[in-house]
């Protein structure tokens, strides 16, 4: 008995996160954070990956577009990031000039190597996915709400058999902007989210590998309005050191 509470206070003396707490999970008998606010397990997951993923990577993917549950057509992109806030697409051939550069909360698009369309573009994907480990803990806040994305919420629920935290809704909700994370490795595994066209956006992260000191997804299915968009597979994933400057800065 004496062992058991000396483990009990031990466990207790390793948590310092703030608002959170041991729990017991019934079904696995195993120990689990909980969480008061989604700003509470935001501000868990930026201690965990601090600056774990790699802060500069390519890869290349190849891409599935559905219409009506079919496939319409394929596609290969390639992409080079740097986190917290650059990335690029080069759709198809690198040498066609054709690809769209992300960069700060900007998007700009470039067609046959000549400048298109600029648009804001905050790219809430690139910021959960490895940007907010490159961030303050308030900076990641300040910008998902500004997306309104309401990090007050947390819920929890069962999903492909596997327990989630929710960020942004309860379960059953659909409608509103949130973040989905997995109990059991702490990753982002799905994000539902409102377009500005007024559809919803359902994106969920199915398979990803192990890379630096944190992990990449290899596989995302995009479904608009409850229907698949489109599928992409990264592979051919390395880290680098540095980018040309012209990467993310072209000169026309």
């Amino acid at each position: 008995m004496k062992k058991n509470i000396f483990l009990i206070f031990m466990l207790l003396g390793s948590v310092v996160l703030n608002a959170q707490i041991i729990g017991i999970d019934i079904e696995t008998d195993s120990h689990e954070l909980s969480f008061n606010t989604g700003k509470d397990l935001l501000n868990y997951l930026n201690e965990k990956y601090k600056s774990a993923p790699c802060k500069a990577y390519t890869f290349s993917q190849k891409n599935k577009h559905y219409r009506n549950d079919s496939v319409v057509r394929t596609s290969e992109w390639h992409e080079a990031i740097e986190f917290p806030d650059k990335f690029r697409i080069d759709f198809g051939d690198k040498t066609s000039g054709n690809f769209v550069i992300f960069k700060n909360d900007s998007s700009y698009r470039y067609k046959q190597s000549k400048l298109v369309k600029t648009a804001y573009n905050p790219n809430t994907l690139l910021l959960l996915l490895g940007g907010m480990y490159y961030r303050e803990q308030d900076d990641i806040t300040r910008r998902l709400e500004k997306e309104h994305y309401n990090t007050t919420v947390i819920s929890h629920q069962k999903w492909n058999k596997q327990k989630v935290y929710i960020i942004g809704a309860q379960p059953g909700d659909t409608t509103s902007n949130q973040i989905w994370v997995s109990k059991k490795n702490w990753r982002v595994i799905r994000i539902i989210e409102k377009m500005d066209d007024g559809h919803m956006m359902d994106m969920t992260f199915d398979e990803y590998q192990k890379h630096c000191n944190g992990y990449v997804e290899t596989k995302v299915t995009f479904k608009s309005d409850g229907k698949i968009e489109q599928v992409e597979e990264y592979y051919d994933i390395k880290a680098v050191d540095n980018f040309p400057k012209e990467t993310f800065n072209p000169v026309p």
